[in-house]
């Protein structure tokens, strides 16, 4: 395996009781992520210059805009800037001396080309995404070599859909032959259980405003809507589609 395996906050997942306890590690590894860019590492040589080189997809731009750190943001924005200005400079310049229309929209198209090329790659994914191999990497080989682990996680609420398929991606990189076969029948029964589950429950949420049942338990359904969506799309997922390979 390439990475230590992280079974401490693995078995804490497993027994969170959580939709997807793999939604739960990667938004809490996106948070570290967004809060080491804008903390001390901002001043940090190196890290200023894996900054402006590779920066961060849009999201995670917007996240990092949303936590109101001003300063050292803004840091970060004027030599990311400031890189950006000298790989697009020159197309600028060719574009402004373009002497018709068809040659100005080819100077342009090269300039959108580097634009596109620009925003591919985040740090904050990057980061992630070594988080998601060593969580993924472990759930498998805790399920190859811990009986324990493995009637946990059968009892368990399984993982959201994005996460399911992530972990059967991974696995077989840690276990092979029936084992393997054994984790991908566990995780698809336990996509399909969980799923079912959790329709009822946003089922009965609808219906709990209707009048005639207004007054019956909600019979633990308040956030149905919110677990609901989260177990179809799920949480703290990689959203750069254009990572640099």
């Amino acid at each position: 395996m390439k990475e230590v395996l992280e079974t401490i906050p693995v078995w804490d997942g497993i027994r969170s009781d959580s939709e997807c306890f793999i939604c739960d590690l990667m938004k809490r590894a996106e948070e570290d992520s967004l809060r080491y860019y804008l903390g001390p590492a901002v001043m940090v040589p190196e890290i200023r210059v894996q900054i402006n080189r590779t920066g961060f997809c849009g999201k995670h731009f917007l996240d990092l805009a949303a936590m109101n750190k001003a300063q050292p943001l803004s840091l970060v924005l004027d030599t990311y800037y400031e890189e950006s200005k000298g790989l697009f400079r020159p197309l600028f310049e060719k574009v402004a001396s373009s002497g018709s229309a068809r040659k100005a929209q080819k100077n342009f198209e090269k300039l959108e080309e580097a634009i596109l090329e620009r925003e591919k790659g985040c740090l904050v994914c990057e980061h992630m995404e070594k988080r998601l191999d060593r969580y993924c990497s472990t759930v498998a080989a805790l399920f190859e070599s811990d009986s324990d682990f493995r009637t946990a996680l059968s009892q368990s609420k399984g993982f959201c859909t994005h996460h399911t398929i992530q972990l059967v991606h991974y696995a077989p990189s840690v276990i092979k032959g029936e084992t393997l076969a054994e984790f991908i029948r566990l995780v698809s029964a336990l996509l399909e259980r969980n799923l079912e589950r959790v329709q009822k429950d946003v089922l009965w949420m609808s219906q709990k405003y209707k009048s005639e049942n207004r007054d019956k338990s909600w019979n633990g359904c308040e956030d149905a809507h919110h677990r609901g969506t989260e177990k179809i799309v799920g949480v703290g997922r990689l959203i750069d589609v254009n990572r640099k390979k």
